[in-house]
């Protein structure tokens, strides 16, 4: 017979690193609600961001009836949306740290977490230097992907005649719209493949993939193939997939009851490994947009002294 009992941790050392690591999750959250509740996601004079608001001005007069935000206004309202979505997440894998439940669902918000922050950084670009328009265009495609999204699962699940749906396909209808009639050199076959003034939009993986390309050539201690490994890991975790769970298995035989019984355990360094990625991704994620809004670093320098001191060898 084969019994199986849950892995409690009996370890006081780790009950107290993930209680380390549960406030350093919070800290991070609330460097995001600092910075965006003093600076209003106001752009800095001469910052970049200021610049794109130079160039693009929100509202966009070259679009007739506007549908929400529009010119840079829009670029800031979708990196706001992706990090506001992070932060969320590590608010939720405080509360599992802190309750030592870090094996299952802590997999789905680490990989949330990383995939947010990947695809803020990809609207904001690695070059403060590229055209406004290119930032523009891949905020219009993440809002056009989303739109259609919105479309599609209304549709699904309630039916295409239903208000919902009929909403959600008006307003992805007028924003393709507005993207063809302020875009002469699109399609709509291209906006279909995600394509827009030679931007196009990367999947969840290649978006990753890139933003840890860009933290390992600024000196960051993760390697790209090193966040490769550990997001398809999550992603595993997250999709049903036998093996992590297999690697989390352990078994002893109890003499008393005459039977195997299987427990879960848990190896700090692994996990350490895996909130380690999901801060780095925030961190630059936030250090990113601080300085591409030119904002005053005192927050960031905070929340960096904080990580630093709970994982002395984050920074090299």
């Amino acid at each position: 017979m084969i019994r199986m009992s849950y892995w409690q941790s009996a370890s006081s050392d780790l009950d107290d690193r993930l209680a380390e690591l549960s406030k350093l999750f919070l800290a991070c959250r609330d460097a995001f609600h600092e910075t965006a509740d003093t600076y209003q996601w106001i752009p800095a004079p001469g910052s970049p961001a200021a610049n794109d608001a130079d160039a693009l001005p929100s509202p966009d007069p070259g679009i007739v009836e506007p549908r929400g935000e529009t010119g840079h206004r829009l670029i800031a309202e979708v990196a706001q949306i992706f990090l506001l979505t992070a932060t969320g997440h590590l608010g939720g894998l405080a509360s599992l740290y802190a309750s030592n439940d870090i094996i299952f669902s802590s997999a789905l918000l680490l990989r949330a977490v990383i995939e947010n922050c990947a695809h803020a950084l990809w609207v904001l670009g690695d070059d403060p230097e590229e055209p406004a328009e290119n930032r523009l265009a891949r905020a219009y495609l993440e809002d056009l992907y989303s739109a259609e999204e919105a479309k599609k699962n209304a549709g699904r699940m309630r039916g295409k005649t239903h208000e919902s749906h009929v909403h959600a396909e008006q307003a992805y209808t007028t924003l393709k719209s507005q993207i063809l009639a302020r875009y002469p050199e699109a399609t709509r076959q291209s906006l279909g493949e995600g394509t827009l003034l030679n931007q196009k939009i990367p999947g969840l993986e290649a978006a990753v993939k890139w933003m840890y390309s860009l933290t390992e050539a600024a000196g960051g201690t993760i390697t790209q193939e090193q966040a490769s490994g550990i997001y398809g890991y999550l992603s595993n975790m997250t999709h049903p997939t036998l093996y992590p769970v297999r690697q989390h298995r352990g078994w002893y035989d109890d003499s008393e009851k005459g039977s195997m019984v299987a427990y879960l355990r848990v190896d700090l360094g692994s996990v350490e490994d895996e909130a380690r990625a999901a801060i780095a991704a925030f961190y630059n994620a936030m250090t990113y947009t601080t300085s591409y809004f030119g904002w005053p670093a005192k927050v960031m320098d905070r929340l960096e002294a904080k990580i630093a001191a709970a994982i002395p060898k984050f920074f090299r």
